[in-house]
């Protein structure tokens, strides 16, 4: 294999001579709506558990006050800065997914590393955030894309950092070489397991913050002359020889690169939990105004109608699933969360903290699941015996079942009503005008200005 075929050389060629007027205007939409999204659950994750913690350890640690802090105030040096906001944006778990690509978060570290890397470059304008994050985007996913089988890495951070470097590689203006190097560099930093999530750890968030530092790391280094890896991805001991052995199809790393941008592909969240459980808690909702139980109205069962491994997974013997004792246990909760949806008709952030709501753990205790080979369901009998039923359909905030405008702007305001310090209404305005109109910014680090 040439260099020139080498996936890794490909992928820096891309990020090093693409530029703003090459995105399609449908690209720059889509990472505008992007941006705006990690943002607003940025703000919403500032006051998260484990983000104090992580505040107090890097503040301990002093150093260059390269970058400002979103909401919370002071400047830390560029990596650490970028681990506070992709820990924050990814704390909710309400950030972007690429369903393509194993449910990784692409936002979380791509916004963390574009703030920090804008605070230490002269002349940031809003069209090169668009430019950078738009190509930190397509790199994550396509390498999720490319790991065909979920061998139990948090996506988010062992991909992750890819992105992060691909974002701070272009703002720093790194040469094809140079990117190339940077991937190689990202790789040594490549890890993050979802162990964190079956145990309920707050290192699911630490996660997406190390991998939003280490690619500003990773970029630094590679424009001082630090080498890193050639064979990033298709190497010997790369990548996916390491990571996914057995699933994998290098291909579509670069299928269609420079014409297809996976960014543009990403799902948004309406609920603040894990993406695969979304389709199932539309159908809680849906059946919830099927029966009118917003007028009252008992319910005497629920069934869900899944494969095998959703029945295992969430409603034999797993107990955490229906009486979570924490946020991170609550955010994959599968029985909790439809409870939740069926008593109060939404699942947002504070449905989702409230894991001792009484009325949802009864109601969470009494769903049951049921093995099927046919379409998954939902199904429900009130105590007046009457019934009701849903299909599971694709589930709200796909690209083919997208969000409004509204529900968009919604969930931003929900978000910032729940952060570290109070957002006047004022600054929320301007700060959904200037992330509407980035294109026409002329410094972008007024965005974290508004926020300081």
């Amino acid at each position: 294999m040439t260099t020139s075929q080498d996936p890794a050389a490909q992928l820096a060629e891309h990020v090093a001579n693409t530029r703003y007027q090459d995105l399609p205007a449908a690209t720059v939409e889509a990472t505008k709506r992007d941006l705006m999204d990690t943002l607003g659950c940025a703000l919403g994750g500032s006051g998260a558990p484990g983000i104090a913690e992580l505040l107090k350890l890097f503040r301990r640690w002093g150093g260059a006050g390269e970058s400002g802090l979103l909401l919370v105030g002071g400047r830390l040096p560029a990596p650490q800065a970028a681990f506070i906001h992709g820990a924050m944006a990814h704390a909710l778990d309400y950030d972007d997914t690429y369903d393509r690509g194993g449910s990784i978060h692409p936002g979380a570290s791509v916004l963390g590393a574009a703030l920090a890397t804008a605070d230490i470059v002269s002349g940031v304008t809003g069209r090169d955030l668009i430019l950078a994050a738009a190509l930190g985007l397509d790199v994550s996913c396509r390498i999720a894309l490319a790991a065909t089988i979920d061998r139990g890495w948090h996506r988010t951070s062992a991909i992750g950092v890819f992105g992060a470097t691909a974002v701070a590689g272009k703002l720093l203006g790194l040469s094809a070489a140079q990117m190339h190097h940077a991937f190689g560099i990202a790789l040594s930093s490549a890890a993050g397991s979802r162990q964190c999530i079956v145990d309920g750890a707050l290192t699911k968030r630490f996660q997406a913050g190390q991998a939003a530092s280490a690619g500003i790391v990773a970029a630094l280094l590679a424009a001082d002359g630090f080498t890193g890896a050639i064979g990033v991805f298709s190497g010997k001991f790369g990548f996916y020889e390491l990571y996914q052995p057995i699933g994998n199809d290098l291909d579509k790393l670069t299928a269609g690169l420079g014409r297809i941008w996976r960014g543009d592909e990403v799902s948004f969240k309406p609920y603040p939990c894990g993406r695969p459980l979304h389709a199932a808690i539309d159908g809680a909702i849906g059946l919830r105004d099927d029966l009118g139980l917003h007028r009252g109205g008992g319910l005497e069962s629920v069934t869900v109608r899944a494969s095998q491994a959703v029945v295992s997974e969430y409603f034999q013997g797993a107990a955490a699933k229906r009486r979570p004792t924490q946020i991170v246990e609550a955010q994959f909760a599968l029985p909790f969360l439809l409870a939740a949806g069926l008593v109060h008709g939404r699942v947002g952030i504070d449905e989702v903290a409230n894991f001792d709501d009484p009325r949802v753990l009864d109601l969470a205790r009494r769903i049951r699941g049921e093995v099927t080979d046919g379409p998954s369901g939902i199904s429900a009998t009130l105590t007046d015996s009457r019934t009701a039923e849903r299909t599971f359909g694709i589930a709200l905030g796909a690209p083919e079942n997208p969000l409004s405008e509204a529900q968009r702007n919604d969930k931003f305001r929900d978000c910032a009503a729940h952060a570290v310090r109070d957002i006047d209404a004022a600054t929320l305005d301007q700060l959904l005008n200037t992330l509407g109109t980035l294109e026409t910014v002329t410094d972008g680090r007024s965005i974290a200005a508004l926020l300081a």
